[in-house]
């Protein structure tokens, strides 16, 4: 594990951001992962098949708990039951699905609110 405090991690994060090509978005990704590990920043990498809590879905949507157990209850966010009990676990992927169709209906709402009312001034 890489702690902020890890002085030549931090260094090596350095050198291995400047290195980085930033043309690609693959470049641009590893750039900006290595300039906030340089700058002592926490940085989690999750695989989208990576099984995950109510509540770790809630800290990666920056929501409650309990909302997250109303998308669950409501059909807008996938999830399995463990065998034999009450526990469940949604994917990552699947949160992150959801961050994106939250966005976008955000967008849409903002555009067709900039749309109907018309400009003041």
């Amino acid at each position: 594990m890489l702690s902020a405090e890890d002085t030549q991690a931090r260094e090596v994060a350095a050198r291995l951001a400047a290195d980085a090509d930033p043309s690609s978005a693959f470049g641009a990704t590893v750039r900006e992962v290595f300039t906030e590990v340089a700058n002592g920043d926490q940085v989690i990498i999750l695989r989208p098949d990576r099984e995950i809590t109510p509540a770790g879905a809630a800290d990666l949507l920056g929501v409650s708990r309990q909302f997250v157990d109303r998308l669950l209850a409501d059909g807008e966010l996938a999830f399995r039951r463990l065998p034999s009990s009450s526990h469940r676990r949604i994917k990552v992927g699947d949160v992150i699905e959801l961050v994106g169709e939250r966005e976008r209906r955000r967008a849409g709402t903002a555009a067709v609110r900039a749309a109907l009312d018309p400009p003041q001034g």
